[in-house]
């Protein structure tokens, strides 16, 4: 089974394969799993009265440790490769990789249903001499977890058809710069966005390609929906973007953050089928959504 932490931090290129008997050498994982996790307790004291309201439970941070041993064929592949492991432990490199990823890189392993990672900072190396046998060397990563989630491997992206409402029964056109279409109903293009995880995941991206009027996306299995008081021109591109701390809303590069609607939110694919549906106050020909993310499964 092929295990790879892709530590490419700022300018640096360092992966380290793990169980791949071909290279030299050889660095072999035993264990991995979770060693020590906080939890985030929303609790709020009932006045004057016994107890507590509990709210929810959250899970902080949490240690992930990696244990292996190296077999390295020389004593220098011992220090070589010691010292690709330190690499990816370097806080200079992560330093230098703050503004794009924080110093979070994945871990990648595979598994019958496809490949997983998890997104790891690597805190140290331990590296304990009195353990080396010959060049034998065991050791462990010891890694911070800001997202307690294992991701599958493989981007997934969801897009709909490009909307054709002027060729649609029952739809009339106007001439603007455009196309834009009013109808009675409204016209809407779909596509199915399919969580194969076992958990919730928020998509890494949303684009809108126009010409639309105040798009809306829709997870119609939820009935949640993110709108955007904006019109997408022919060509133009929306693009919304989420990462747990912060949204990230532009056209054409430029902010629109302040032009979202106050009733959206910015959904979450639920496990199994989600429906994604683009509509807008008018929507003209090739206009189309799509989103990407992954599948999520818990960290246990």
């Amino acid at each position: 089974m092929s295990i790879y932490l892709d530590s490419s931090l700022g300018t640096d290129t360092n992966k380290v394969t793990f169980n791949d008997y071909s290279a030299s050498p050889v660095y072999r994982i035993q264990t991995r799993q979770p060693q020590r996790r906080s939890l985030r307790e929303l609790d709020i004291p009932i006045p004057f009265e016994n107890g507590i309201s509990d709210f929810e439970t959250l899970i902080g941070q949490t240690i992930y440790v990696i244990e292996g041993t190296m077999y390295p064929g020389s004593e220098y592949e011992h220090a070589s490769g010691l010292a690709a492991l330190r690499r990816i432990a370097s806080l200079e490199l992560q330093q230098d990789d703050i503004l794009s990823d924080q110093g979070y890189v994945p871990y990648t392993w595979e598994e019958a249903s496809g490949n997983k990672i998890l997104f790891v900072k690597v805190l140290y190396v331990q590296v304990i001499e009195s353990t080396r046998q010959g060049l034998v060397q065991p050791f462990r990563l010891i890694c911070k977890v800001k997202d307690p989630t294992i991701y599958g491997a493989t981007l997934k992206t969801a897009s709909t058809a490009q909307a054709n409402p002027s060729t649609s029964t029952g739809a009339a056109v106007y001439s603007f710069a455009y196309p834009i279409v009013y109808g009675a109903s409204v016209f809407s293009v779909t596509s199915d966005a399919t969580n194969s995880g076992d958990l919730p995941v928020y998509p890494i991206a949303i684009n809108v390609t126009g010409p639309v009027n105040s798009p809306k996306i829709s997870n119609t299995a939820t009935g949640e929906y993110i709108e955007v008081a904006t019109n997408v021109g022919v060509g133009e591109e929306l693009a919304i973007a989420y990462d747990k701390d912060s949204l990230v809303v532009t056209k054409e590069g430029v902010s629109v953050l302040n032009l979202v609607t106050s009733a959206s939110t910015y959904f979450k694919l639920q496990p199994g089928n989600n429906p994604i549906e683009l509509t807008g106050s008018s929507i003209g020909d090739g206009a189309f959504v799509s989103v990407t993310y992954r599948d999520a499964y818990p960290l246990s």
